[in-house]
């Protein structure tokens, strides 16, 4: 399927879509279909692998009306596409996630011995990679997402390995700070330890009607995706920095020292940060959007009014990010239609 195809369909119909275009690779790879979770897709014969993720549904399917573009909603101008402005379309659709989901169709096509998880539900905290946690393998080398912005970012969300974004680096990549994706999601469940990164697949101004594709830069990544088959399939790229706020998540983490600084303790280190460090502070706000996009709109707006969520840190510039992250992130979702039962 070209990219304007991609476009102009639905979450459920291009599930259908992936299942029919897959089904002929069956000599090379073995599938997994889990209705409302995904589809996931491991070559045969394989040892070592990175999960390549996408996700299927875009907030054109979430919001209602729904309204997914056709074909005369879209602007071609060469290497760009935008919607028409009297489109009632919610987004064009690129950057969620259809230009990642080209990618990886274009990579199963070669024939290539990734990995590849098709995600449902991603716009309303990660449902379908939640999901499919279980259908893992042990094999993974990486989670590579292609669901980031712009033509040259790899974003990182606090599962990094230093030595996997050189890899990117090296190609002209430019490290940047993410909040949620799927392959966040699953680096943070995940019991081996592996390593995320999620890459610019060439969309710019998501999430509005003023989004547009450069195909151009989306084809940049997918060249480069076949050009590293070697790299990173040769091992594991295990997590190195892992997040210093996990223990957070068990309401394991204390608090130390005087007016000047925060002492956290977490995973068997102890970590400082003064009052005044804007980039800790908004890790901490990444975390906290992250987690609640992790655990989706129920469960959130559930622990919103527990004594985690507003007990004795709440004074603290630390728990202050922490929480302004988490609210947005249920605000975004309540501005979404989100699941009513969060599944197991």
């Amino acid at each position: 399927m070209n990219i304007i195809e991609l476009l102009t369909i639905n979450q459920s119909e291009l599930g259908t879509k992936i299942k029919e275009i897959i089904n002929d690779y069956r000599d090379f790879y073995s599938i997994i279909f889990i209705d409302n979770g995904g589809i996931i897709v491991t070559p045969k014969k394989c040892e070592k692998y990175p999960l390549i993720c996408s996700h299927l549904d875009t907030i054109n399917d979430q919001r209602k009306p729904k309204e997914t573009p056709k074909i005369s909603d879209i602007n071609i101008q060469g290497d760009y596409l935008s919607l028409t402005n009297n489109s009632p379309c919610s987004c064009l659709g690129g950057g969620d996630d259809r230009c990642g989901v080209y990618i990886a169709l274009e990579l199963i096509k070669a024939r290539l011995p990734y990995a590849f998880g098709f995600f449902y539900d991603e716009e309303i905290g990660g449902v379908g990679s939640k999901y499919m946690l279980q259908y893992l393998t042990d094999n993974i080398t990486a989670f590579i997402g292609l669901d980031r912005r712009g033509a040259d970012q790899a974003a990182i969300y606090g599962y990094d390995n230093s030595e996997l974004m050189a890899l990117f680096e090296r190609r002209g990549y430019f490290k940047a700070k993410g909040s949620f994706t799927d392959a966040s999601n699953l680096a943070g469940m995940y019991s081996k330890g592996v390593a995320c990164i999620n890459l610019s697949v060439g969309y710019y101004n998501e999430h509005t009607p003023k989004e547009t594709i450069n195909t151009t830069a989306m084809n940049r990544t997918l060249t480069i995706l076949k050009d590293m088959v070697d790299e990173l399939t040769s091992k594991p790229f295990l997590i190195e920095n892992f997040m210093i706020y996990n223990e957070f998540y068990q309401s394991k983490l204390y608090y130390y020292g005087d007016d000047d600084d925060l002492y956290y303790y977490g995973n068997g280190d102890l970590y400082n940060y003064g009052d005044d460090d804007s980039e800790a502070l908004e890790e901490w706000y990444i975390e906290g959007y992250n987690k609640a996009m992790e655990q989706g709109y129920e469960i959130s707006k559930d622990e919103l009014y527990e004594e985690n969520l507003k007990g004795i840190y709440s004074s603290e510039a630390w728990y202050i990010s922490y929480l302004a992250g988490f609210k947005d992130a249920i605000d975004d979702m309540e501005n979404l239609k989100y699941p009513k039962k969060a599944l197991a």
